[in-house]
């Protein structure tokens, strides 16, 4: 994976968002997302993903900007529409002390990407 520092970031976010607002389809991508032991993710897509976002993005060292792009490729394939709200809340700068949050949580190593499968 390219860039892992801001996929965590970006990940946090996306967490943060869904911790606030609890929609269903956000947590199923954020399981897809999560890492597993060995640094890739859960579904490989979305590492895949998240690499071709940093090649299309307009400055390949802002998670930020990789983000949008990521989202904007979900929406190109056909994700769901929801994801679009949040699309265009980054576009607009809304939620940017969530973004913040997200900075420093995986700055301080206070982030928790990996997936976590519970005992039956």
């Amino acid at each position: 994976m390219n860039h892992p520092t801001g996929y965590r970031i970006f990940f946090r976010y996306l967490d943060h968002i869904w911790n606030a607002e609890e929609h269903d389809w956000l947590g199923s991508l954020l399981g897809g997302m999560s890492l597993l032991p060995d640094g890739s993710t859960a579904d490989p897509a979305y590492e895949s993903d998240w690499d071709d976002a940093i090649e299309k993005s307009s400055d390949r060292n802002d998670p930020y900007q990789i983000g949008m792009q990521f989202l904007k490729d979900l929406l190109a394939i056909g994700y769901i529409e929801e994801i679009g709200q949040i699309l265009r809340d980054m576009e607009a700068d809304k939620r940017r002390g969530l973004w913040e949050k997200a900075v420093q949580d995986v700055l301080k190593e206070q982030d928790d990407p990996y997936l976590h499968l519970m005992p039956e």
